[in-house]
């Protein structure tokens, strides 16, 4: 048992879509003729991994704070574009300076979040997040994100 992070990507396809978005709903349809066979689907959402984070407890505890209203419950909270940037900056001026890492970015802890230092997994999990987010940012602004947590 530990805190697993998550972060997914999700893109909503209808065929009522912006005119760039329709040939991807199309391409679904092809990839995937069995579920419209019945001709009654209007849409289809899209959605995998784009990050995966264990027990990162600071990134975990900044994701509450910003992006789940500080409620740590495990539920689906929406990210944006915005706030993955915010972070990514925080994550790399905690790189730059080590000293603020407990100021900046604290770790959080919890039974099953690992431990509160800020060790060499703690800076791991800081250059981590970064590639995780430098490749969310190049998928194309209708994409969405959404971050969950279990432990």
């Amino acid at each position: 048992m530990g805190l697993d992070m998550y972060l997914e990507a999700r893109i909503h396809l209808s065929k009522y879509a912006d005119e760039k978005l329709r040939p991807k709903e199309a391409l679904i349809r092809t990839v995937l003729p069995e579920m419209f066979k019945s001709g009654n689907m209007d849409y289809v959402d899209v959605m995998f991994e784009a990050g995966y984070w264990r027990k990162a407890n600071a990134i975990h505890k900044w994701f509450v704070d910003h992006c789940a209203e500080g409620k740590d419950d495990c539920r689906p909270a929406y990210v944006e574009r915005e706030q993955l940037v915010e972070l990514r900056n925080l994550c790399e001026e905690v790189l730059k300076n080590k000293k603020k890492a407990k100021d900046l970015l604290p770790p959080e802890e919890g039974f099953f979040f690992g431990t509160p230092e800020t060790d060499d997994w703690y800076f791991e999990a800081l250059t981590d997040t970064i590639e995780i987010i430098d490749k969310c940012l190049k998928l194309p602004n209708h994409w969405d994100f959404v971050y969950k947590s279990s432990w």
